[in-house]
């Protein structure tokens, strides 16, 4: 009876102190998550690993918080703390607006920012043939939001025509005047890039590269806006190209204590994603460090769209986020979710603006005919 009775106190001092490590060790990730936005990759690329889990340590910081307060002990201050601390970095994932100011929609500009997939071209029907479901959907939606500036990011388009994109979203929507960048092989029969489109002129066109080893880049637009000059980006920053097989990782991970040689394979499987997230995390740095550069350069006034595939606790989005203002958080309101892929609670796409700008309304549209959702606000001058 009295070997029971002492160890049942030991017990609850090895979970307590279980417990406490475990807030230690979560304590500080979140620590680490804040600090990936001032870290470049290119000097500590883990610290960006961090920085993109944010959301998932915030929840887990939160729960020890009320398993601290629930146990009385004061050790839910330190939680506490740190979560104020990055209190700015919690608004970059949610927002509430309680009296937003409404301004006259008539004199503003309407600006829609969409990675469309390619249009969804390798769905292929049973008989190889084309599919064209997602395309249309996504033609529809266009043609019924009207947008005066529209910035598609995984634009494709198929040489021969039998997949139309460019020639039909010309003839469907107000925004006729377009520029456009592809990336990939031009003796292709499929193209992929960027292209913007607009209801005012543009009057110069240029391009940001990003290198031959990529897929991605960053184009500009000089447009006319009420007799003003306005420079509309259109970015689409590195990847982290997941392959079928990242995926699945998840489903290997069950069956990692199988005696079959899947934990070898496991291994490599993860090794070779952190490789490919390393790898985006340094190009996009260094490709975020170019689109700033010509902000600065910049004499007009900025629209930036763009898909960053990085969230707001990043050193990509501090980059852009210390020169322009994110209209997610002065006129967006709830969970700021533009990515439905294998993590579905990211924002990853963003439309920012000058200080010249006010913006309204902004708005995450969850039409899933694409892994984005398309992003929409309405702009006006001071």
């Amino acid at each position: 009876m009295k070997d029971s009775t002492l160890k049942k106190p030991k017990k609850r001092r090895f979970l307590r102190g279980l417990m406490v490590l475990i807030s230690i060790i979560f304590s500080f990730s979140l620590i680490l998550s804040y600090m990936a936005s001032y870290i470049s990759p290119d000097k500590i690329w883990v610290i960006a690993f961090f920085g993109i889990i944010y959301p998932f340590l915030l929840l887990i910081n939160f729960f020890l918080l009320i398993y601290w307060l629930f146990s009385r002990r004061v050790f839910f201050l330190l939680h506490l703390i740190i979560i104020l601390i990055g209190w700015t970095h919690l608004r970059g994932l949610i927002c509430i607006h309680y009296f937003q100011k409404h301004f006259d929609k008539t004199n503003s500009i309407k600006v829609l920012s969409y990675n469309v997939r390619n249009f969804d071209i390798y769905n292929y029907n049973k008989d190889w043939t084309f599919n064209f479901e997602k395309r249309d959907k996504i033609f529809d939606f266009i043609r019924n939001e009207s947008a005066d500036i529209i910035c598609f990011q995984e634009f494709s388009y198929e040489v021969s025509g039998k997949f139309a994109t460019l020639d039909t979203l010309i003839k469907l929507q107000k925004a006729v005047n377009y520029q456009t960048e592809y990336t990939s092989n031009p003796v292709s029969s499929n193209i992929f890039g960027v292209a913007t489109f607009s209801i005012y002129p543009i009057i110069n066109k240029g391009k940001i590269s990003f290198g031959k080893e990529t897929n991605n880049v960053c184009i500009f637009s000089d447009v006319i806006i009420n007799n003003d000059t306005v420079r509309i980006y259109n970015v689409h920053f590195e990847s982290i190209k997941l392959g079928r097989e990242d995926y699945n990782l998840a489903e290997d991970i069950s069956h990692i204590n199988k005696p079959d040689g899947t934990n070898q394979e496991l291994k490599k499987k993860s090794v070779r994603l952190l490789r490919r997230m390393k790898n985006a995390f340094i190009k996009r740095a260094s490709q975020a460090r170019l689109v700033a550069l010509n902000i600065e350069n910049c004499r007009y006034p900025v629209i930036l769209c763009g898909d960053f595939n990085d969230t707001p606790t990043s050193y990509v989005y501090h980059l852009i986020s210390s020169r322009l203002v994110d209209s997610f958080r002065e006129s967006g309101s709830g969970l700021g979710q533009s990515y439905i892929g294998l993590l579905p609670t990211f924002r990853i796409d963003y439309i920012f603006h000058s200080k010249e700008f006010e913006s309204n309304d902004f708005n995450t549209i969850h039409y899933d005919y694409s892994d984005h959702y398309p992003i929409e606000c309405y702009l006006k001058s001071k």
